[in-house]
């Protein structure tokens, strides 16, 4: 009796869930939407969940996020039980989203269904040619002090357009505008920000558009991280001492708003008629000693940079100025008054060869004509002596 009963129902048992999901289907969200706050960046995602989920009884609903720019190969996926998400985007092309309802069917069963696709397309408002917004906008922040924008005219950029920045970061309510353009020949090349403007580890959104006479004026939409625009000021005060195994350099970082555990250094060094070598040191680290033999007229020079600790990337800062040993390692010293005496020594003796020849040839020319001089007079006395007794005898006779 009771294999009876279980042969009735086992089949019952083994088809009701392949029929209860065969039962049950699962639509995508309803009314997708995207909204720009006008935030130069960040977008607004919203959608509903889908009406035949209301009466379904289910264990967890979750729905699955992708969205991308157009024509990006690099999309983000999400999955959220929320119905809203917000992100940022380059706002000069496209974007594209899709949404998918996941539902798991009953606490007790594991399988998970999924609807189709949810897809929407926005397209930011833009207007004007191509060849008309700004390029090569660079920004740079000058050792957490302050910030210079500065960018060129667009290739076909009518002569009397009139360039304006706006930017945006999350401790803004609203979007603002450059307050100090800085001009060359009286048009807008760049942006000037105080500190007070600035904010690190978090999305910096700028737009640039403009005005014309002519035509419409593309807008350009940038989107940065501060703390990876920085350019510290060079190290000062760089001291050097001199040994015989080497050289200890000791110098202070930059001052300024960096924390000096954010900086790493570069140092390069020369002696004379030598090309510079360069060297990276340890982050966080003011002082290091160079292995290496001393040479005449040895230089050096250091600058700093944000470390990979504190930033995914950095400006190098300037040089500091090259400063050059004076006074070499005693033993070194040694050695060269050493070498400084056997050449004046060698020298010396030059001298004094030369000097003992001339004197050795001067004094032998005068012995000569001595000798000469002396001969002509005893001559000339014979001669005389002779006279005088010949004129004797003449007499006598």
């Amino acid at each position: 009796m009771g294999l009876n009963i279980l042969a009735i129902f086992l089949p019952t048992l083994i088809l009701w869930p392949s029929v209860t999901s065969a039962a049950l289907t699962v639509d995508p969200p309803a009314d997708l939407q995207i909204i720009d706050p006008g935030h130069l960046g960040p977008l607004h995602i919203h959608w509903k969940a889908p009406l035949s989920l209301t009466s379904e009884k289910l264990c967890m609903v979750r729905y699955m996020l992708t969205y991308c720019n157009v024509d990006s190969t690099n999309c983000k996926r999400i999955i959220t039980r929320q119905l809203k998400h917000t992100d940022g985007f380059n706002l000069n092309k496209g974007v594209i989203v899709k949404v998918r309802t996941l539902v798991k069917e009953h606490c007790d069963n594991g399988s998970e269904l999924q609807s189709d696709w949810m897809e929407m397309t926005y397209w930011p408002l833009v207007k004007g040619h191509a060849d008309s917004k700004i390029k090569n906008l660079q920004c740079i922040v000058y050792n957490l002090e302050y910030m210079d924008c500065l960018w060129e005219n667009g290739a076909s950029a009518p002569n009397d357009i009139d360039y304006r920045l706006y930017y945006w970061h999350r401790e803004l309510g609203q979007v603002m505008k450059c307050n100090h353009y800085i001009k060359n020949q009286g048009h807008k090349v760049g942006c000037h920000f105080y500190n007070d403007s600035l904010i690190e580890f978090s999305d910096f959104n700028i737009c640039i558009n403009g005005t014309s006479r002519l035509e419409p004026v593309m807008p350009a939409y940038y989107t940065f991280q501060l703390q990876d625009l920085v350019k510290p000021a060079a190290p000062y005060e760089i001291n050097m001492t001199a040994s015989k195994n080497g050289i200890y350099l000791e110098w202070k970082p930059p001052a300024g708003n960096i924390k000096p555990h954010c900086l790493e250094y570069e140092v390069t060094f020369s002696g004379k008629n030598t090309d510079w070598e360069s060297k990276i040191l340890p982050d966080e680290i003011t002082s290091t000693f160079l292995n290496i033999t001393v040479k005449p007229k040895f230089c050096v020079r250091l600058r700093a940079a944000v470390n990979m600790f504190c930033a995914d990337d950095s400006f190098w800062s300037e040089w500091s100025s090259t400063q050059c040993l004076k006074d070499y390692p005693a033993e070194e010293e040694h050695t060269i008054i050493k070498l400084n005496l056997f050449r004046e020594l060698i020298l010396l003796t030059a001298l004094a060869s030369i000097s003992l020849v001339l004197l050795v040839g001067v004094l032998a020319c005068w012995v000569r004509w001595k000798r000469s001089f002396s001969k002509e007079k005893v001559n000339m006395l014979l001669t005389e002596e002779t006279k005088s007794v010949n004129e004797r005898n003449c007499l006598n006779c």
